[in-house]
């Protein structure tokens, strides 16, 4: 019921910002954006290394579509600015490792993923993911063909898969599970 409202309200205002996360991204930057545009109005990129603020704000000088969503870029501990975030619609996550020049975080693993899912509207969101730096077998029970039910909510692949081919991303379906405990 309540899931049912909060779809009727954002349908009645259809100028409700969608927002993407973009944790651990270092300078990938250029590509997200227009993967992001038409999906979001505005993309939160993150990563923990201050020195990329200047390279950041030097690659979005040069890019010069006029209809990109708003940019912001963080700097700190994606653990910390993920506690700080506001409504979330999107998970973008890719090209991470425990290695060299790697976060060594696993943004889809439970310790990060289940205090991101708090974020997530009530009505869902997607994750587009290459399903970097999983831990506990999450990203791959996302992608299997009945998807993963975990911490009230369902991942699931959907049925167009935009970005694989030419990318490797995987779009999936994130839906918070309506249901009630009943206690004996």
């Amino acid at each position: 019921m309540i899931n049912g409202m909060v779809k009727l309200f954002k349908a009645l205002l259809p100028d409700v910002m969608k927002t993407a996360f973009y944790p651990c991204c270092s300078l990938d930057i250029e590509e997200p954006i227009r993967l992001l545009t038409g999906y979001v109005d505005k993309i939160i990129f993150c990563d923990l290394n201050p020195s990329l603020r200047s390279r950041w704000t030097h690659i979005l000088k040069n890019i010069t579509d006029l209809n990109l969503p708003e940019i912001e870029f963080i700097v700190g501990d994606a653990r910390k600015v993920c506690e700080q975030l506001t409504e979330i619609d999107i998970l973008f996550y890719r090209r991470d490792s425990t290695g060299e020049g790697g976060s060594a975080l696993f943004v889809l693993g439970d310790m990060i993923l289940r205090p991101l899912l708090k974020h997530f509207s009530s009505d869902g969101g997607l994750i587009f993911t290459d399903g970097s730096n999983s831990r506990g077998g999450n990203f791959s029970k996302m992608i299997r063909r009945n998807g993963l039910i975990k911490h009230g909510w369902k991942f699931s692949t959907t049925t167009d898969q935009p970005y694989f081919e030419e990318y490797g991303l995987w779009k999936i379906s994130v839906v918070m599970l309506e249901y009630q405990v009943i206690k004996f």
